[in-house]
């Protein structure tokens, strides 16, 4: 699908209230412990190995007394106008992408519009675990494509995992299951795309697609009974570490560019090791694939902008820098996008 002469603008994220080490989590798991000191001595043991791997060490997490997570995605909307020097009254559309829904109906774009100050838009959402505000990249483009009325379109996402993060382990073996989500982070984020390239940067969008691996759709859940997170983390990275290279080779192909010409591989940030492990396998640098985990835990859908985002406040970016942006959701799921980097 070609997303020629659609720009991805710098995104602005936002984030939740607490800085949480790797020590606060493991304290939470102790106080909802309830079996021996030796179970709780294998699992502390066990989730230290976790955060390792990852490579956790911090992440935020809660919302400011009076507040709620579609607080933080309202100012990342608005403030991602100001920043992008975009009037609220040019956004012709706003795709919700985030999984933190406060209801089922209706869209909690709508919701999230209303609040940013837009009144009468296209507005809906998607949801596909962390792959969703990916997707709605990839919808947006091809709303923009069908749809000439359509010149600026708002992306965002507000996940506040705080909620489905289970603190509830009492045996060494629950870590299967509720081990990866100790390592979540909460954050808010939004970017905007638009016809005409913005002058403080942006990713014009060469080439997007999605594939879905149907029959592992259960490996990593949160059950609208329990709301509580629940992953198969070994299986989730190893369909990572096999298919998000053959994935990257599929978009390069049809770019018609070359490996060896890619400036930055910007990923989803579940933890450093798959990321060095999908380099090592795609045989790049990993210091071409920016590593954040550390520094904010897996933000779910706001990884990719704050990758960006990273990059950008860095001085990484240059004009005519080649990217591919890539993550692997629950499901198993994989969106990439392929973009330039225009500077004016």
């Amino acid at each position: 699908m070609s997303q020629e002469n659609i720009y991805l603008s710098i995104p602005t994220i936002k984030f939740a209230e607490n800085k949480v080490s790797n020590e606060d989590i493991i304290d939470k798991v102790k106080q909802n412990f309830t079996g021996s000191s030796i179970e709780l001595k294998k699992i502390i043991t066990g989730i230290n190995y976790i955060f390792n791997y990852c490579d956790s060490k911090n992440r935020f997490l809660g919302v400011a007394e009076g507040k709620t997570p579609i607080d933080y995605v309202v100012e990342a909307g608005k403030q991602c106008c100001i920043d992008n020097n975009v009037k609220i009254t040019e956004v012709d559309a706003l795709i919700y992408g985030g999984i933190y829904r406060d209801y089922f109906e209706p869209a909690t774009a709508m919701e999230v519009a209303n609040k940013i100050g837009l009144k009468k838009i296209y507005a809906f959402d998607i949801t596909n675990a962390c792959a969703g505000m990916m997707q709605s990249v990839i919808v947006a483009s091809a709303l923009m494509k069908s749809d000439a009325s359509i010149n600026k379109v708002i992306c965002c996402t507000t996940d506040f995992p705080d909620v489905a993060i289970d603190f509830n382990i009492n045996s060494f073996s629950e870590l299967d299951e509720k081990g990866a989500g100790l390592t979540l982070g909460s954050a808010a984020s939004a970017w905007i795309l638009s016809r005409e390239p913005f002058e403080k940067g942006c990713l014009k969008l060469v080439d997007g697609m999605n594939t879905s691996f149907t029959e592992t759709y259960s490996i990593c859940q949160v059950p609208i009974t329990s709301r509580k997170f629940s992953s198969l983390s070994k299986q989730i990275f190893d369909l990572g570490i096999e298919h998000i290279p053959v994935e990257i080779h599929k978009i390069l192909k049809r770019t018609g560019w070359e490996l060896n010409q890619i400036d930055h591989f910007i990923s989803h940030q579940p933890g450093k090791k798959i990321i060095e492990k999908v380099c090592d396998k795609l045989n790049i640098d990993v210091a071409k694939a920016p590593i954040i985990h550390h520094l904010y835990g897996n933000t779910v859908n706001t990884t990719l902008p704050m990758s960006l985002e990273h990059l950008n406040k860095n001085s990484k970016l240059k004009n005519g820098n080649k990217i591919i942006m890539n993550t692997a959701a629950a499901g198993f799921t994989m969106v990439t996008i392929a973009g330039e980097w225009v500077k004016l």
